[in-house]
């Protein structure tokens, strides 16, 4: 890590403490026995360079081991005579992990108050360093975090002995210690410690003043009044000050509008907002929102000793959150809409007043990109109407994505794509186009509720101006079946959309597939492997106030809602097949032995459209070891034929249709023409005639 480029440490602020350590002038570390030589920690330093974002699935860089290198620095300053050589890069060992340590403060208790005393270590050895102040006041009060939820044994020295040197270091050099650590440190630890300067919050008039630059531009009469001892003075000047400052400053931000400038226009509230602004550099939870308040502030703030480094802390610590609270496909790592949404906020808030300097011009593209990106996805995922399906709590009753741009102060524009995956996130939306009538399925494949035994997917279908059904599907009665993103398949057409996902448990295997003919309906396609027989159930919620027929000979339900958009169900094999209607929800069960296999339609119709098609399933001819399924749709001017393997490739013949493939869409027109979608398929014949002979089997191949 560059310490010039990712800090505000500079290499003069290294000579500076290297010629301080080696005078050997802090005895009370010498309690610190080094285990290893500074020539180890140099060769471990040039084999791991310091991350600059946080790794803490890393074993050396997670909080513990970090601040066990610190403690180690330390103790080797202390007993080690080096060369000149030795002690600055000793140093700069020191100073990146401290600076590391200083950003990154997340993880179990005893990491955090290993890592906190660490920080509260170097902010007392380093204390002619600027950046010394604000590192031991976060980690003096991460200790006291930490502190009252580990409650360390006395045989626990390790975490002990850097807090008793931390606290002799700072009492013996007057540094204040901020109150509520001593307090617990007394309490917890049942020592006797008394300091010698106490620092609390709420801040003092003095404490205040004296974290400001006076030397900063237009703080003339600030410092001259302070130099003056005139407090009454000072908090006017500098009122004034403040209100010329935020004048400026809203000529100067793309949004004048995204800030509560007023939190900050005067003294009084200037005070709580600093105080606010330590609170969270102690501890910056929840990361993204504390994170963009400490960016926030240190823009309306510039006057702060600190303001820089907490700068440089909040753009750290954004890089880091775009790893760890994202999937590369755009969404939240909760998966919920609340959560993406807030961060949407906080990223636009932030980047609304963001400005470079002229010291650290550094650039916030990544924060940008990230902040497009998150908003291109929830456009993806929105519905026709422009709401959102279910995918967790949303951030207000009735959000849509006309305010969600509003907030990310963008226009909404439809994508040059209609249907999109989110591979990571396990989301995939098939759509035929943008209008206010199109069709649209979403399809949640690893469902929040999935370990309560909800369902192993989720679906919502919205068609022809309203949403029809949300649905669920599960395996009743076995242990949580496990979801892989690498187990999904998805193909992507102006023709057919398609999606395959399986989830897993060591006795049964449930995949799921989904066909969409485009403009037209829907295959839900369900195999279950398992040594037992076992009951696939599927729930479709179809609405209050909708009247809603079912016909269990025939496997079929639907919708019958005057001048408005329905919906109607089918489903093959009724043998082993219940319908039942229980309130809003047409509940269809399969008890079958494995392998078993259920194909549903869902067919949306628009207002007025009465006909619906009829389901069929058809004899498939294979090889033994091979699962074969066929039905047909009968439609007024169409019939369609589907033949699916469930074993990969293979050989499926019915009636006139032969076919070498693994999923078949063949469609007969009145006029006699004939249209066909093969997927990972090479052959196809209807009658004599040879419609496909392919080389090589294809992923698809369209003859539409």
């Amino acid at each position: 890590m560059l310490l010039e480029k990712w800090t505000t440490l500079r290499t003069e602020h290294i000579h500076l403490l290297a010629e301080e350590l080696a005078k050997q002038e802090m005895p009370v570390i010498a309690q610190l026995e080094p285990i290893a030589d500074c020539e180890e920690l140099i060769a471990f330093s040039e084999a791991n360079p310091t991350p600059i974002e946080f790794a803490s699935q890393h074993p050396a860089w997670r909080l513990e081991s970090v601040a066990a290198r610190v403690v180690e620095a330390v103790a080797v300053a202390a007993h080690e005579r080096l060369t000149e050589f030795g002690y600055r890069e000793l140093t700069r060992i020191l100073l990146e992990h401290a600076a590391y340590l200083y950003v990154y403060s997340d993880g179990e208790p005893r990491p955090r108050l290993e890592a906190g005393s660490a920080l509260a270590l170097v902010g007392c050895v380093c204390v002619s360093l600027p950046q010394s102040e604000l590192w031991r006041l976060a980690g003096l009060g991460r200790v006291s975090a930490a502190l009252a939820e580990v409650t360390p044994a006395p045989t626990d020295s390790y975490l002990t002995l850097p807090i008793d040197v931390a606290f002799s270091l700072a009492n013996e050099q007057n540094l204040p210690i901020l109150a509520s650590a001593i307090d617990t440190y007394n309490t917890v630890l049942k020592r006797n410690f008394t300091l010698k300067n106490r620092f609390d919050f709420p801040l003092s008039d003095s404490d205040f003043l004296g974290a400001l630059n006076l030397d900063f531009p237009g703080m003339e009469a600030v410092k001259s009044a302070v130099l003056s001892d005139d407090l009454s003075g000072a908090k006017s000047a500098y009122t004034t000050f403040r209100h010329q400052f935020l004048k400026d400053f809203v000529g100067e931000i793309r949004n004048p509008d995204a800030v509560l400038l007023e939190r900050s226009d005067t003294y009084a509230t200037a005070k709580t907002y600093l105080e606010c602004l330590l609170r969270l550099s102690i501890h910056p939870t929840p990361a993204i929102k504390a994170t963009t308040e400490i960016g926030i502030a240190t823009q309306l703030f510039p006057e702060f000793r600190g303001s820089e480094q907490l700068g440089m802390l909040a753009l750290r610590r954004y890089n880091w959150i775009t790893d760890a609270f994202f999937h590369t496909d755009g969404f939240h790592k909760d998966r919920t809409l609340r959560a993406q949404v807030e961060a949407i906020t906080d990223f636009t808030r932030f980047l609304s007043v963001y400005r470079e300097t002229a010291v650290h011009a550094y650039s916030v593209e990544e924060i940008q990109t990230l902040l497009e990106k998150s908003v291109a996805t929830c456009i993806h995922l929105s519905q026709p109407d422009g709401s959102f399906p279910p995918l967790g709590s949303l951030p207000a009753p009735n959000f849509d994505i006309v305010e969600l741009c509003n907030i990310a102060d963008s226009s909404f524009e439809c994508p040059d794509t209609t249907s999109h995956a989110l591979p990571e996130t396990g989301c995939h939306v098939m759509r035929d186009c943008w209008e206010a009538d199109a069709q649209y399925l979403f399809f949640d494949a690893r469902p929040s509720e999935k370990p309560s035994g909800l369902g192993t997917s989720n679906l919502a279908l919205y068609a022809h101006g309203r949403q029809l059904t949300t649905g669920s599907v599960r395996v009743l009665d076995v242990p949580p079946l496990e979801f892989d993103p690498l187990d999904v398949r998805w193909m992507t057409t102006p023709t057919f959309d398609f999606v395959e996902k399986w989830d897993k448990a060591v006795d049964v295997q449930h995949k799921r597939a989904g066909f969409y003919l485009n403009g037209e309906y829907f295959i839900l396609h369900d195999l279950i492997l398992s040594v037992a027989a076992q009951t696939l159930e599927q729930t479709f919620h179809l609405g209050g106030g909708i009247d809603v027929r079912i016909n269990a000979d025939t496997g079929y339900a639907w919708t019958q809602a005057a001048r408005r958009s329905n919906l109607f169900i089918g489903a093959t094999g009724t043998t082993d097949l219940t319908v039942a209607l229980d309130a809003d929800n047409v509940i269809y069960r399969s008890h079958k032995a494995s392998p078993a296999v259920l194909n549903t339609l869902l067919f949306p119709m628009r207002p007025g459209i009465k006909a619906h098609p009829a389901l069929s399933t058809i004899p498939v001819h294979a090889d033994a070891d091979v699962l074969a399924t066929g039905f047909t749709l009968e439609l007024p001017n169409t019939t369609d034929t589907f033949l699916i393997s469930d074993d990969g490739l293979a050989e499926m013949s019915t009636r006139d249709i032969t076919f070498v493939g693994e999923y078949l869409f063949f469609r007969r027109e009145a006029s006699g023409g004939v249209r066909f979608i093969m997927l990972n398929g090479r052959f196809l014949q209807v009658g004599p005639q040879v419609l496909a002979d392919l080389d090589e089997p294809r992923e698809s191949y369209v003859d539409m």
